[in-house]
């Protein structure tokens, strides 16, 4: 029962409408059938024949009784044999029969007319019945169809599509719009959802990157307090010690190489809020590759960045000769930002692993430092600059983050037991 509901409910709306008039035509036609069938039996009863006339005689007799009968004449019938109609075969009737009897004909009428008043006003009802009852049930037929194909296929859809576009209007997206009907109203209402998800996503990420650039933002003024307040010290220093006259030849070129030094600071936040900005601009161009090929060309050119340093490269190739879709560049500058930083902290050895899972390219990068700081971990989905006593690790993170999330993957930094690990995962 539950099944042929269900399928009932989930009919196109244009079935759905044709078996609700057939089925509503259906029943107009046999209840119309069995009213006019009993309103013609009912008449029937009430008068056999309709098309039978009635002739009624009036018979005066000799002794001057009076007697009046009525006769059913049939289209067809011999009238010779009513009896005043009677003649004799010999001869004509005598003198003294006429006077005897004397017949006049006091009516004639039909069938229903010889109905009593309330015979008759029933025969006239049951036809106004059998003409007016079809009809009314037809108009009926044709509301019901729209009224009921307006309950159960309009009116509950319609009105969440109506509540759903106010709060959309209102700015409200929090909330689900669920209308489980495989029918067209059905799946417009799944559009709708899925353009409220898309919506939300959208927003979330804006609020995300608006946070991000306020953080990065307020990440920047911080650290750029620092080599500020060093130059205006240095700047006040000179200019009291010139007046003074007590700043020797070798103090004067101290404190312009740490003016140097903190102009430099400040070039590179520069330069670093210029990359960030450069970097989110990208645009990701795929081309169809052979992925075990593209990992061997891969690992030969990180084997040359690595040789110098005298750290060992091991790699763990998986990738199968098949065709991927990759953006070879974007790929290149991820893992060449990766490896330069596990370069810089690795004491002997850093490994290198690829696989394909799905449409899914995942790379790992270990190293055997010391792995991450505490801080890096905790804010690696920020898009700010890292405080690092050597200036590094912050922005290029970053800048690699991004350009995963813009391959269609992310980036996931985590601690071992024996150090660092990078995992890259991007669409392909």
């Amino acid at each position: 029962m539950e099944t042929l509901k269900k399928r009932w409910q989930d009919l196109p709306l244009r079935r759905f409408l044709i078996l609700t008039v057939c089925l509503s035509v259906g029943t107009v036609a046999l209840v119309s059938a069995l009213i006019i069938g009993g309103c013609t039996a009912f008449r029937h009863w009430l008068l056999p024949d309709p098309n039978a006339v009635y002739l009624t005689v009036e018979e005066t007799r000799s002794d001057g009784t009076v007697v009046s009968g009525t006769y059913l004449l049939n289209f067809g019938d011999d009238l010779s044999a009513l009896p005043f109609l009677k003649i004799e075969n010999d001869s004509a009737p005598s003198e003294d029969k006429i006077e005897q009897t004397r017949y006049s004909v006091e009516k004639i009428e039909t069938g229903a007319a010889s109905l009593s008043p309330k015979r008759k006003l029933a025969y006239q009802g049951c036809g106004i019945i059998m003409f007016a009852v079809p009809t009314v049930l037809a108009f009926a037929a044709i509301l019901w169809c729209g009224m009921y194909f307006y309950r159960r296929k309009l009116k509950r859809p319609l009105a969440l599509l109506a509540d759903a576009a106010k709060q959309i209007a209102e700015q409200n997206l929090d909330f689900e719009l669920a209308y489980p009907c495989g029918d067209e109203m059905g799946e417009l209402c799944c559009s709708f959802e899925n353009m409220r998800k898309a919506l939300c996503e959208n927003n979330k990420a804006m609020w995300s990157m608006l946070e991000e650039r306020r953080l990065m933002q307020a990440s920047i003024a911080h650290d750029l307090r620092n080599p500020i307040a060093i130059i205006e010290g240095y700047a006040e220093y000179l200019e009291k010690g010139l007046e003074n006259g007590e700043i020797s030849r070798e103090k004067t070129t101290r404190i312009a190489q740490n003016l140097g030094a903190a102009a430099k600071r400040l070039e590179q936040y520069t330069e670093s809020v210029r990359l960030l900005n450069q970097t989110e601009e990208t645009q990701i161009e795929r081309k169809t590759v052979n992925a075990e090929k593209l990992a061997s060309d891969i690992v030969e050119d990180l084997s040359l960045l690595s040789e110098p340093s005298g750290i060992s490269l091991q790699v763990t190739n998986r990738l199968p000769q098949q065709e991927i879709q990759v953006d070879s560049a974007l790929l290149y500058r991820v893992l060449e930002n990766i490896l330069n930083n596990a370069l810089r902290f690795a004491k002997q050895e850093i490994q290198l692993a690829f696989s394909l899972e799905g449409r899914i390219l995942m790379i790992t990068i270990k190293d055997d430092g010391n792995g991450f700081p505490r801080e890096i971990l905790n804010k690696q989905e920020k898009k700010i600059l890292f405080a690092h006593k050597d200036g590094h690790m912050g922005i290029g993170l970053s800048i690699c983050r991004i350009l995963c999330q813009k391959h269609g993957g992310k980036l996931e930094l985590s601690n071992t037991s024996g150090g660092a690990s990078v995992k890259i995962s991007i669409s392909v």
